[in-house]
């Protein structure tokens, strides 16, 4: 993998199991005055990718991680404090 492809790799690792649109990693990847000259600058990386068996793609053309098949999608736990208990004992 290239410059480009490793860091439009790392900047999908921050994003488990969901779909990035093209714009989006375009602006966050890309200094402002290449974003500026073209919005979709990363369009073919990430089809290059995705043809690499790397990433895929949804039906709007947005790109994530490939899912390893039986591998359950992350799931965020809930954030709760220690200070308050869920439940008040009585």
């Amino acid at each position: 993998m290239n410059a480009d492809e490793t860091a439009i790799y790392k900047f999908l690792q921050g994003y488990p199991g969901v779909f990035v649109s093209v714009t989006e990693i375009s602006r966050r990847m890309g200094a402002r005055r290449k974003f500026d000259e073209d919005r979709t600058w990363a369009r073919p990386i990430l089809r290059r990718m995705d043809l690499d068996g790397l990433l895929e793609s949804n039906e709007v053309g947005e790109y994530r991680l490939r899912q390893k098949t039986g591998e359950p999608l992350p799931s965020k736990k809930p954030w709760a404090s220690r200070a308050f208990p869920l439940a008040i004992p009585r």
